[in-house]
């Protein structure tokens, strides 16, 4: 009888298609790696070779007017390129900085340099936008002015509250108060009073510590142009700080019709009274942030990178990217 042989059949073994899908895995990565890249340098050369042309009419605009634009809809931009400018035209010499995002880089040029890499202080970066702090006196480098002590319920303690370096967590002063009677736990915290507008919603946050391990709270009063309260804003929830850490307190919510300010306040006040307030504890505060809208930034101000003043030094309002 003749036997007929079926012929072999042969296949890829799991193993082998699992070297085969981790290589072409990696391919993928390299060439997503590597397209990522140029196309990074592709918008780079826009941006610069942009800011190259606006720069020549900046500067042939203040040879002709004697002051640099303040607006850049006039300068020519390639597709997908946006300009933020800085100028100075009270300045001896004038000065502007201007930078140009193509895509996700940004590049920025001076009157005085060649393009570079990165943004002009107050500007977007890197697609981060710029946003605004709007407390104009964050880390009470420019006095007490716009905070205040705020007492809560009757525990009979009493105080000092006065700004000073030991305080500060922010620049070179903070606010501290300093039990000089002691009494109820529910004793003392600090305000902060803001502009606001009817409508728009706000970010609220500040940092706090404590000589001793309790729960602070905080509550927004939002007032109307003859500073009657038109509502307010308490977050019942309980934040146990313990004792000398720093620790952030932060509240969002929208201005009730009416309201132009807002009283930010903040403070130990737990719902047992407890632990009861003694002489030479110490309460200290820092480092107010207000900004528009629900998202919580890290704090900063004009002093830190990239941030501008938006007038006076440590008492305006300040703009740069988040951080």
């Amino acid at each position: 009888m003749n036997m007929q042989q079926s012929p072999n059949k042969n296949g890829f073994t799991i193993v082998e298609l699992l070297i085969v899908v981790v290589v072409i895995a990696i391919l993928a990565a390299i060439s997503l790696v590597a397209y990522t890249g140029i196309q990074n340098r592709a918008h780079a050369s826009v941006a610069q070779s942009d800011l190259n042309g606006a720069k020549k009419q900046l500067l042939l605009a203040q040879v002709d007017t004697g002051t640099y634009p303040t607006a850049t809809s006039s300068l020519i931009a390639s597709d997908g390129t946006t300009y933020e400018l800085s100028v100075n035209n009270a300045s001896d010499p004038k000065t502007f900085c201007l930078t140009a995002t193509n895509g996700n880089i940004s590049y920025k040029v001076t009157e005085a340099t060649a393009p570079s890499e990165g943004s002009c202080p107050g500007h977007s970066s890197n697609g981060v936008e710029a946003i605004t702090n709007l407390a104009s006196n964050p880390s009470l480098e420019a006095g007490s002015s716009l905070w205040s002590p705020r007492w809560f319920g009757a525990g009979g303690a009493t105080g000092t509250t006065t700004r000073v370096t030991a305080a500060a967590l922010f620049g070179s002063y903070g606010y501290r108060k300093i039990w000089t009677v002691g009494g109820g736990g529910q004793d003392i915290g600090f305000g902060y009073t803001q502009p606001v507008t009817a409508g728009k919603t706000y970010t609220f946050s500040v940092y706090t510590r404590c000589s001793v391990t309790t729960a602070h709270r905080r509550w927004l009063y939002w007032r109307d142009a003859s500073n009657n309260q038109v509502g307010a804003t308490g977050l019942g929830t309980e934040t146990v700080i313990p004792a000398n850490t720093w620790q952030r307190l932060s509240l969002t919510d929208t201005a009730p019709a009416g309201a132009v300010s807002a009283l930010f306040a903040w403070g130990p006040y737990p719902s047992s009274g407890v632990p009861a307030s003694s002489a030479g504890e110490t309460l200290d505060t820092d480092g107010m942030m207000v900004t528009e809208g629900a998202t919580l930034y890290t704090y900063a101000d004009g002093d830190s990178s990239n941030w501008i003043w938006n007038g006076a030094q440590s008492s305006s309002t300040s703009t740069g990217p988040a951080l």
